[in-house]
């Protein structure tokens, strides 16, 4: 950590983080990963990527009905990263399909995803938080801006919790090694 992170900020942090990160981005998982594979071909990091299909979990509680998509990073440094599409938990999306058409469903619960970083590699986490902020930097809007997402809309406390992950990466150093 940054040497101007105060213990509380760096409690948070570990809470919030440990030694995987996982948060909402309010983008498509297209546009995540467009962003991502930019990022990692800029800095010339190593990887490798493959279709996942999304768990059960993901399935019922984000609404996932496609494919995730692994990106396996091999060099300078070891990790996954997971982007899953979400629409919405199951109680929105009953609530949408008597509320709402089918495009107008899509349109309400589109252009959100599931981001993974599994695992956070303690001695490499400053070349990660320079990639995430790359990538973060490449995307057309604020990766925790959610607020008009149905999942989101009154659930203050989580966007703020989404936000704060997402400034993890800012307060990390950013100078690629």
């Amino acid at each position: 950590m940054s040497s101007s992170r105060t213990p509380a900020g760096r409690l948070v942090d570990t809470l919030l983080v440990g030694d995987r990160w996982r948060t909402f981005c309010g983008c498509s998982q297209t546009a995540f990963l467009e962003a991502l594979t930019a990022a990692l071909e800029e800095y010339d990091f190593a990887f490798d990527v493959d279709e996942q299909p999304p768990s059960g979990t993901e399935r019922v509680l984000y609404g996932s009905d496609g494919d995730g998509t692994r990106v396996t990073i091999t060099e300078p440094l070891e990790t996954e990263l997971t982007v899953v599409p979400v629409t919405a938990d199951p109680i929105a999306r009953a609530a949408l399909s008597l509320a709402t058409r089918a495009d107008g469903r899509e349109r309400a619960t589109a252009n959100v995803c599931l981001v993974d970083v599994s695992s956070i590699p303690d001695e490499r986490k400053d070349e990660l938080a320079t990639l995430m902020q790359g990538v973060m930097d490449r995307l057309e809007c604020e990766p925790w801006d959610l607020a008009d997402h149905p999942r989101f809309k009154l659930a203050v406390l989580q966007r703020y919790k989404i936000r704060r992950k997402w400034r993890y990466w800012s307060r990390r150093d950013r100078s690629v090694a």
